[in-house]
């Protein structure tokens, strides 16, 4: 599982020149980013081999494999997948054309994988960036590709409304150039291209839904702008008349969306009854049924009273990580409360369905009336536990002694001397960076603690430790890094070069060496190994001053 960033692909129309052209803006856009991104290398030092995170994005500069390369920011330190652009269109695409079909739309996909998010070209990317904030970098250059070749490519993966528009406005101040709005966030626009590829409405439909990528809501007022409505409605019915109950989660969210986007109560109505002649369980697929998972979703709640349901939301300001994504699931899975996202008066809801079935009046009143008690109890759970969460993060922050530093590297990209005035989108692209920015706990504590496990270590017999100068343990340190697959950002390269002290380089030494790929212990080392300020701690014991494994 993943957040990804996908840009499909026809090159067949792009020149070499234009190719050229597009990998030397993209680079321009990915140099200038707020928070300084990195790739990965293999260094050589006095004959050893090192894996490093450079600044320098280019690799193989100068030669036919030139391209940049991306893996993560230096700032939060966040990392995924590798994300490359090679400079020439040849290196890049080599015999991909065999793969698609040229003569069609790069939208376009048969009839039997509607459904799938590929298109009719290459996807240039389609790697994890687990929503970390180079995630923004590789999404700005999408959607530049896409304006430099509205025809020819398209951008998809998670990516919201509010991202693409932050890194629109990012894009146009960096490189002063008009930009489109992705394909697949303009709902008009998608429609149009999809219509025309396929004679059947429906698979146009189809096809518009797998690649439409705003709101559930969006999606649906758009199917009835653009298309046929009997066609869309007939559509729907078919999507919520594969659900058993009304009661499941899908069914819930295909509701909230009709409703949202037509407001027709009576509509829906029509349709779940109709639904319900299909051979549904009728204690299923009824007005009571409909009636009361409507009320249990706070149909007849005014927004007022639902704000504590907001808490469960992740906030739009933010964009969602792998672990976000991951907790919204688990929430879901648990029984996160839903809610229908649009609101009626009690009285206007029981007239509704009393028009229809009169002689249940009673029925319904009580309904709605235990439906409402039911919703209002968990609206109270939900205000306690929102109580509890913000007591909780304000002891957290509380506790964090690495705030300031954090808020201080945050500030970096603007200059030594904070000068330059931040543009909306650059707040936003560093309030990610900030919000993702680890925190490591306890660190002098911590630090000390691993440190005396490595001076036991090192007090084994063992030839590895017994050298005094400083050269063994550097191509030591270097040598583990290829070995146990971690590599440091190249600052801390630059002190551990520098460093006089053998002691420290010793236990350094040791601490690459320990081969444990267990998370906590993995982003603990190179949490150490990057941080110079905490190097002395590994070396002292507890009160504070140097102790000899040896003793």
């Amino acid at each position: 599982m993943g957040l990804f960033v996908h840009l499909y692909i026809d090159p067949e129309d792009i020149s070499s020149t234009q190719w050229e052209a597009i990998y030397q803006e993209s680079l321009t856009l990915l140099q200038a980013f707020p928070a300084s991104l990195m790739r990965i290398a293999r260094e050589e030092v006095d004959s050893t081999k090192r894996l490093a995170y450079v600044s320098d994005l280019v690799h193989d500069a100068g030669t036919q494999d030139e391209c940049w390369w991306v893996v993560g920011d230096s700032v939060s330190g966040r990392r995924a997948e590798d994300f490359q652009l090679f400079r020439h269109k040849e290196r890049q695409f080599g015999a991909s054309s065999a793969r698609y079909d040229s003569s069609r739309d790069v939208l376009w996909a048969p009839t039997d994988s509607l459904g799938y998010i590929n298109g009719n070209g290459v996807d240039l990317f389609g790697g994890k960036t687990q929503g970390h904030p180079y995630h923004l970098a590789i999404l700005a250059v999408a959607i530049l590709s896409e304006t430099r070749f509205p025809e020819q490519c398209y951008l998809f993966g998670d990516i919201e409304s509010v991202q693409v528009d932050h890194m629109c406005r990012w894009v146009h101040e960096t490189l002063d150039t008009p930009l489109i709005t992705p394909i697949c966030l303009d709902g008009e626009r998608l429609y149009r291209r999809i219509e025309a590829l396929y004679e059947d409405p429906r698979h146009a439909i189809e096809r518009f839904q797998t690649l439409f990528a705003g709101s559930n809501t969006e999606e649906f007022e758009s199917l009835l702008r653009y298309a046929e409505r009997r066609v869309v409605l007939d559509v729907f019915m078919k999507e919520l008349g594969r659900y058993s109950s009304l009661n499941q989660y899908g069914a819930i969210g295909l509701v909230s969306k009709f409703l949202s986007a037509t407001g027709d109560l009576e509509e829906l109505i029509g349709i779940v009854l109709n639904i319900a002649e299909q051979g549904k369980k009728p204690e299923d697929w009824n007005l009571e049924a409909l009636l009361e998972m409507l009320c249990h979703h706070y149909l007849t709640f005014p927004c007022e009273e639902r704000k504590p349901l907001g808490a469960l939301d992740h906030p739009q300001d933010e964009m969602p990580t792998i672990d976000d994504a991951l907790s919204q699931a688990f929430m879901i899975m648990a029984g996160r409360p839903t809610e229908i996202d649009v609101h009626r008066e009690v009285s206007e809801v029981l007239e509704t369905f009393c028009t229809i079935q009169p002689e249940k009046r009673a029925v319904f009143r009580e309904i709605i009336s235990s439906a409402e008690q039911a919703a209002r109890e968990k609206l109270e759970t939900i205000e306690t536990l929102n109580r509890e969460k913000e007591q909780n993060q304000h002891e957290d922050e509380q506790k964090d002694p690495r705030r300031e530093e954090i808020a201080a590297r945050i500030s970096r990209p603007i200059g030594a001397a904070g000068k330059k005035a931040l543009s909306r989108a650059e707040i936003y692209i560093l309030k990610q960076v900030e919000r993702q920015t680890e925190g490591f706990a306890e660190e002098e504590k911590s630090t000390r603690h691993m440190g005396g496990q490595l001076r036991r270590l090192m007090a084994e017999p063992s030839a590895l430790f017994e050298a005094r100068d400083r050269e063994h343990y550097l191509r030591g340190i270097y040598d583990a890094t290829i070995r146990n697959g971690f590599a440091l950002q190249e600052a801390a390269w630059k002190v551990i070069d520098g460093e006089e002290d053998v002691e420290i380089l010793k236990v350094l030494f040791a601490l690459s060496l320990v081969d444990n790929r267990e998370m906590n212990f993995w982003r603990w080392r190179i949490h150490i190994m990057e941080s110079p300020s905490l190097w002395r701690y590994l070396v002292e014991d507890i009160a504070g001053g140097y102790q000899d494994p040896r003793r």
